[in-house]
């Protein structure tokens, strides 16, 4: 079941914040960086975050999130994690398709992983995106930027 989660509730943001780190600390492992700034976040800078986030539940316990911001015609993916006991089991794909259809007069969705991510650029272009940019982040993790037309 996906639902709509409140990150301003302490209890939630705990919830999110666990999940969070789990799932980005193999995309650190992946990328052999552990600077990662979902990585840094407590559950402060979750609760002031602006971002809307759905959770996929199955038997009470949170197993995977996404989090995007509008801006105008475009999604921009900020979070899609899942626990990692949980890969491989069609639950990114579902907070994907069910994200994108909450907004349905957007016209693109713009996502950024780390280049050597092959696991996540795979997911992503399995699902329409494209590169279209490469760029190096202060914390010396250089990203990939993909999009989908929508």
């Amino acid at each position: 079941m996906i639902m709509e989660l409140n990150v301003t509730d302490r209890e939630t943001a705990v919830q999110v914040l666990r999940l969070q780190q789990r799932a980005y600390a193999v995309e650190a492992q992946i990328i052999g960086n552990t600077a990662l700034p979902p990585l840094r976040d407590t559950v402060g800078t979750l609760q002031q975050c602006t971002e809307r986030f759905f959770g996929y539940f199955r038997d009470g316990q949170l197993v995977g999130a996404i989090a995007y911001e509008r801006g105008g015609q475009t999604l921009f993916l900020c979070r899609l994690m899942v626990d990692p006991d949980c890969f491989r089991q069609g639950i990114a794909s579902a907070l994907l398709d069910f994200a994108i259809k909450q907004e349905p007069s957007a016209s693109n969705i713009i996502v950024t992983t780390g280049s050597s991510n092959a696991p996540a650029i795979r997911f992503y272009e399995r699902h329409g995106f494209y590169a279209t940019e490469r760029i190096q982040t202060p914390e010396e993790i250089e990203l990939i930027t993909l999009v989908k037309e929508i």
